[in-house]
């Protein structure tokens, strides 16, 4: 049997995911993004996502309405504050049987609310907590999924070579994982933004690096900063986003956020210095460039 997905959103996820289900002989219906509604069809951004829809032979579906036909599952991959509105959009339109599959970095208290009108059509809701970045996994990236069909759900992904892991049939589960992972690896990511950045403006860069390297055998400093701060670089925005999620997962724990609030105002500084901008088209290997662009943006 051929499996069919659609897509709510088609940026960098929906893209990698698309072209490796494809590969593996699923049908991918149509995609919707919301750039298409923006006056000016979203600018070049709208029509980079046409591009790529032309180049997959998707269709480009006019509203999250006309999404969910003749699809087997709906993959859900906007950004961290319209996932509750892209369940609202489109759940009224499923029908049983179908499978919703959020795949955004949102908190549960979000996953929860983005599950309701899914739920109320009859329909299965599905959260997925992508734990790797998508790139260059693509449709393999691992992935933890939690709800009450979550084991259906894994039926029809693990055959097409995606890498899932059922972890509860509660939605909430499998975010919880994800939120509380981030603190640690967002929170690595702004403190290398922070200490690597003061160490080259001290003119102390080699020598603190080194000394990172005594003190945590094993692990490439170098290597490990130059790939994190690569990451922080092109998608700062979207990271500190995700880490509003997480402070809000955690005060509904009742845990104060403190490093979690601090890592998003650090990302979304990074975010505001237009280093995407700067860095889109030639990502450096090395730590240097990064961390005197940031210096250089703190002295402007």
């Amino acid at each position: 049997m051929t499996t069919t997905f659609a897509f709510i959103g088609f940026g960098e996820a929906g893209q990698y995911l698309s072209r490796g289900l494809q590969g593996e002989g699923a049908v991918v219906s149509g995609a919707y993004d919301i750039l298409f509604d923006a006056p000016d069809g979203g600018g070049p951004k709208g029509a980079a996502v046409r591009t790529a829809l032309e180049e997959r032979g998707i269709p480009a579906v006019a509203s999250p309405a006309d999404i969910a036909a003749g699809a087997d599952i709906v993959i859900s991959a906007v950004t961290a504050k319209q996932v509750a509105a892209a369940g609202d959009a489109t759940g009224p339109h499923m029908k049983p049987g179908q499978i919703f599959l959020d795949i955004n970095s949102a908190s549960p208290g979000a996953k929860r609310e983005a599950s309701v009108s899914v739920n109320a059509a009859g329909a299965d809701y599905v959260e997925a907590a992508v734990m790797s970045n998508v790139p260059p996994h693509g449709h393999r990236v691992p992935m933890f999924l939690a709800g009450t069909a979550a084991d259906k759900a894994a039926a029809l992904m693990t055959p097409l070579g995606m890498d899932v892991e059922v972890v509860g049939t509660e939605i909430g589960q499998a975010s919880s994982i994800k939120m509380i992972r981030s603190v640690m690896v967002k929170g690595l990511e702004a403190l290398l933004v922070e200490s690597l950045t003061a160490a080259h403006r001290a003119g102390v860069e080699d020598k603190v690096i080194e000394s990172l390297g005594e003190s945590f055998p094993g692990l490439d400093w170098r290597g490990k900063a130059g790939y994190h701060l690569g990451r922080v670089a092109l998608h700062a925005a979207r990271r500190a986003d995700e880490m509003e999620e997480v402070s809000e997962t955690l005060r509904d724990i009742g845990v104060p956020p403190t490093m979690a609030e601090a890592t998003a105002k650090q990302l979304r500084m990074c975010a505001d210095m237009g280093l995407r901008e700067m860095f889109i088209d030639d990502l450096p290997e090395e730590i240097t460039p990064f961390v005197a662009a940031v210096s250089a943006k703190h002295s402007s």
